[in-house]
């Protein structure tokens, strides 16, 4: 059996379907058509890999932070071809991701820039994660990230890193989301997991009609 894991958090469109120690892996960039992109993605994979969607027996989605509609694609593909296989889904959090990516650092954290100013981020202390997500201005973010850091470099993981460049804080990763990385994570139960729904810092800007958010 086999675990898919999916992100459509960014601007890239990824899935990686791990079998046994095998890891397929394809990668689409563009943020834009993630919901058409998607399916076809998952088949070449599938096929790459040798295997049928029956033989998926996990499904794990990237819940953000991210992209508002990209994250809604991959969080509602991912339930839907769960429920069609029968199989349980589940989401986790690109920040817990980043922040257990410097294995050889003792502390880290995985940050995401999440607009208007302001970082999520969330702290790890010898690669085990610790306090909740936590969201703030960039200078409130500098400030708690630079206490968390005391007199030792803070490795930086995530697309948030480069706000912090050359802030004293340590060495700063910026790549995307690793989902090998995730599933290693997963494997190892040290990844937290979550619903399979979209994961939001703050409320969605869309309102309905009478004001209520979708």
């Amino acid at each position: 059996m086999a675990l898919l894991l999916i992100d459509t958090s960014a601007q890239s469109c990824a899935v990686l379907v791990r079998c046994g120690s095998t890891d397929t892996l394809r990668i689409k960039a563009g943020a834009r058509g993630q919901d058409a992109t998607l399916a076809p993605l998952l088949d070449a994979a599938l096929k790459q890999a040798g295997l049928k969607p029956s033989q998926l027996s996990r499904i794990g989605v990237c819940v953000g932070p991210g992209a508002f509609t990209g994250v809604r694609i991959g969080t509602a593909f991912a339930r839907a071809l769960a429920l069609a296989l029968g199989v349980s889904a589940f989401g986790f959090n690109a920040l817990d991701v980043f922040a257990l990516r410097c294995a050889s650092a003792r502390r880290t954290a995985g940050v995401c820039d999440i607009g208007r100013g302001a970082l999520a981020f969330r702290l790890a202390e010898n690669g085990r994660l610790t306090g909740d997500y936590e969201t703030a201005p960039l200078h409130e973010a500098r400030a708690r990230l630079r206490d968390f850091a005391g007199t030792e470099d803070l490795c930086l993981c995530g697309p948030g890193a480069a706000r912090l460049r050359d802030e004293g804080l340590g060495a700063g990763d910026e790549r995307a989301l690793d989902l090998v990385h995730a599933a290693d994570l997963l494997q190892a139960g040290a990844l937290p997991l979550h619903p399979a729904l979209p994961w939001y810092h703050r409320p969605p800007d869309a309102r309905l009609p009478g004001g209520v958010a979708p």
